[in-house]
């Protein structure tokens, strides 16, 4: 992975919120399947993000909504099959940063497709 995770690692663990509902290592395997997958797909490392944007993921990685409440709608396996589907998706100009991926209901969509 050209991506330098373990430095991301040391970011996320820093944003990550024990309110999550999820562990901090169950969410770091999303985002490193996130972030190979883009570099398969696209043939380069993903740009960094910012510790806000990290921060805002790590928050909604577990439901399928932007304004999260009650028991999550995922679970961290459930993103290995959503992250496929989505780099298999065509979008019009989208450029399959992360922070499109947990944008709108981009991850919502792509849960109907694959679990119906």
């Amino acid at each position: 992975m050209f991506f330098d995770f373990s430095t991301f690692s040391i970011l996320a663990g820093k944003a990550y919120d024990h309110g999550c509902p999820w562990r901090l290592v169950d969410v770091l395997r999303v985002f490193r399947w996130y972030f190979k997958a883009y570099e398969k797909w696209t043939g380069r490392p993903h740009p960094p993000i910012r510790m806000a944007q990290i921060r805002r993921i790590i928050d909604i990685m577990p439901f399928l909504e932007e304004n999260p409440g009650g028991y999550p709608d995922l679970e961290p396996d459930d993103y290995r099959a959503l992250i496929d589907q989505h780099f298999m998706t065509q979008y019009a100009g989208a450029d399959f940063n992360i922070n499109h991926f947990f944008s709108g209901r981009i991850r919502e969509l792509r849960f109907h497709e694959v679990f119906g």
